[in-house]
């Protein structure tokens, strides 16, 4: 079963992104250890089953499905190339896939976060950038690729055209046609932003030849290369200590933008093209759950169309004023 795990990850090397291989690397590893022993003409949904059984007590629920959908991917890839005549994986029920709710910061709290924001003695470049994702609801990714030509500050737009992978460090497409897009920003952020181009101006000249940047990179460090993932997270832990704030994840950023918007009636529809997801139906599945009285107000439409209309009938009918019925 090891081998064959193997030659599925060689064929596709080339194709997968950096992080994906990166990431399914690590899962075959995981099944290696559990059922790599084992022929893989032999092996039964038993086995797989047995498996599972062990790799829960390793792994979140929510990992486990992601584990068992990767090992699937591997043995269909198998049996299309003639690899295994049969599915070990038929009949065996799938670990059940734990459903996260959002839970992002209240207004108060993003209010609280900006204002230690802005005056927090931390560099430029990462106040613009949390500034940034929260105004924007930008990936993290998106926001580490951005380059200043992206940046149309009198149009105040952003341009999302690409996105950066931590595990390969490189820069590649965009994963849909809908993520590829135009953001409107808000004159403060790009306020923000003009700070930091200066900084980073005055970086560049410290550095001298040491300045890695070559495509013109909105953040990056002080000697030009992208901002790693790990010193943005350790950064935004220490600000969010610092405004006495919920501690979230980064990626939260993103969640808190688009609950702020939909909490203030803005249509769904703009805030799927803000963020970027493949349909509307994706922004309302994650962020429904967050819009106050929704049911409320759904049960008042229904009865102010359906007993207003009732009431003209009785009145039309009667001849008495509405509420006076007989």
């Amino acid at each position: 079963m090891a081998g064959l795990l193997d030659a599925w990850l060689e064929a596709h090397a080339r194709t997968w992104r950096p992080s994906t291989l990166a990431n399914r690397r690590k899962v075959a590893g995981v099944w290696a250890e559990l059922i790599g022993h084992l022929e893989v003409e032999r092996l039964t949904p038993a086995d797989v089953e047995l498996a599972l059984a062990r790799l829960g007590e390793r792994v979140k629920p929510s990992s486990a499905r992601e584990y068992y959908d990767c090992l699937r991917r591997a043995l269909r890839w198998a049996r299309r190339r003639k690899l295994l005549s049969h599915d070990p994986t038929e009949g065996v029920p799938a670990p059940r896939r734990e459903t996260r709710e959002v839970e992002p910061w209240t207004e108060e709290e993003a209010r609280r976060f900006l204002e230690h924001l802005e005056g927090a003695r931390e560099r430029k470049a990462y106040r613009a950038l949390f500034r940034l994702l929260l105004a924007t609801g930008m990936r993290l990714g998106e926001a580490q690729a951005l380059r200043w030509e992206d940046v149309d500050f009198g149009r105040r737009e952003v341009r999302v055209r690409r996105t950066y992978s931590q595990p390969g460090r490189c820069f590649h497409e965009p994963k849909t046609r809908k993520a590829r897009r135009g953001i409107p920003v808000d004159a403060v952020t790009l306020a923000w932003l003009r700070e930091w181009r200066k900084e980073q101006l005055e970086e560049r000249l410290r550095a001298g030849e040491r300045w890695a940047d070559r495509e013109g990179l909105v953040f990056t460090t002080e000697e030009g290369k992208p901002v790693p993932r790990s010193t943005v997270w350790y950064a935004f832990e220490r600000l969010c200590r610092g405004a006495g704030v919920r501690r979230i994840r980064v990626h939260d950023l993103r969640h808190t933008h688009a609950s702020l918007l939909l909490k203030r009636d803005v249509h769904p529809k703009v805030v799927q093209e803000r963020l970027g997801h493949a349909s509307v139906k994706t922004t309302l599945d994650t962020y429904s759950h967050l819009l106050p009285g929704v049911r409320e107000r759904a049960v008042e439409a229904v009865e102010e169309a359906l007993d207003r209309r009732i009431d003209r009938r009785l009145t039309a009918a009667t001849g008495k004023p509405d509420g006076e019925r007989v």
